[in-house]
């Protein structure tokens, strides 16, 4: 795994971690939710999601989910997908021109990097 893989998967955790984060931040009714389309949908979970079990459940269900769009994005981005009939997508570093996939699966280095961080 290369600087700039470790770079784009960092990224990804951080994505994975804010979006998460945010989602149970909502669950605070003190919480403004401006920022959210589904107010009212958040409002209703703030009164069935209260305890700290409930918050660490949904938490924990919320980063699985999220790390799960993650890795299909990745799957396609490796040609792994039904998109690959039509065409195939490449991260390329912008000021060396080079590809960051560099024969390998992201989707698959990833998981290698988020169990690596996670011990950490």
């Amino acid at each position: 795994m290369n600087e700039k893989q470790k770079l784009l998967f960092q990224n990804l955790i951080n994505i994975k971690d804010y979006s998460t984060k945010t989602a149970v931040d909502g669950l605070n009714s003190s919480t403004d939710l401006i920022w959210t389309d589904y107010e009212d949908e958040y409002k209703i979970l703030q009164t069935k999601l209260s305890t700290l079990e409930e918050l660490n459940a949904f938490q924990k269900v919320q980063s699985e989910v999220i790390q799960g769009v993650i890795h299909s994005i990745l799957v396609m981005i490796d040609g792994g997908d039904e998109l690959a009939d039509n065409y195939l997508v490449d991260l390329v570093d912008r000021e060396t021109n080079e590809s960051i996939q560099k024969k390998v699966a992201l989707h698959e280095e990833f998981f290698v990097y988020l169990l690596d961080t996670e011990k950490e």
